[in-house]
């Protein structure tokens, strides 16, 4: 039996082939060059926080768009690699948007903070988009005030290590005045028993004082 290979069907078959790798290698670019930029969430002591209503702890990969929210307890970070790094204050409701050029924090409630890299613009906005100002100087609410007995217990405690470093150094004083005291003492009893031994020399024989 003779087989007989018509040349159109060849070169059909290798336009196709052609085509199919063009069209693999293709997607392939487009799916390298359109990666999606993601953050890993970083908790205190590992305690876990809510991302998206479901609880997270360190290692969890963040997504732009995600809602992050921490209890009174928790802090947490967020770093996107060589782009941002955004700090949740505990007691906070925020919600992060990002890509490889800008950064967008929006705290519902509590506080965040956020560092770009060159070249990266960060924003933290309000709950209703605008930017967000300094906090007030005076206690005005919940955690103003929280934040105020913080400053007042790390001001106690400087207080009270000033109050230690004293006590040592009057401590000090006390002891090198009594180690004076003991020394003029002795130097006094010392010359005490030289006058004493000087005042009983004879002419001969000679006697050695020997009080020092």
């Amino acid at each position: 039996m003779r087989v007989q290979i018509r040349p159109a069907k060849v070169l059909s078959a290798l336009m196709l082939i052609a085509v199919v790798n063009v069209y693999v290698f293709a997607n392939g670019a487009i799916t390298s060059s359109s990666k999606v930029l993601t953050g890993r969430l970083i908790t205190t002591s590992n305690r876990p926080i809510l991302v998206n209503g479901g609880e997270a702890i360190t290692g969890t990969v963040i997504v732009s768009g995600a809602q992050l929210a921490t209890s009174a307890a928790s802090i947490a970070t967020v770093e996107l690699p060589n782009v941002a790094t955004i700090n949740i204050a505990p007691s906070s409701n925020v919600a992060l948007n990002f890509d490889a050029k800008a950064v967008t924090v929006t705290v519902s409630s509590g506080d965040a903070t956020i560092t770009t890299a060159d070249g990266v613009v960060g924003k933290v906005l309000n709950a209703s988009g605008a930017p967000r100002t300094a906090n007030p100087s005076a206690p005005a609410g919940g955690n103003t005030a929280k934040n105020w007995g913080i400053a007042g217990v790390a001001v106690g405690s400087a207080a009270f290590i000033w109050a230690i470093i004293g006590w040592n150094r009057a401590n000090n004083a006390r002891d090198a005045a009594a180690a004076a005291a003991a020394a003029n003492a002795a130097l006094a009893a010392q010359l005490a028993a030289l006058r004493t031994c000087l005042a009983g020399q004879t002419a001969s024989p000679v006697r050695v004082c020997t009080s020092f």
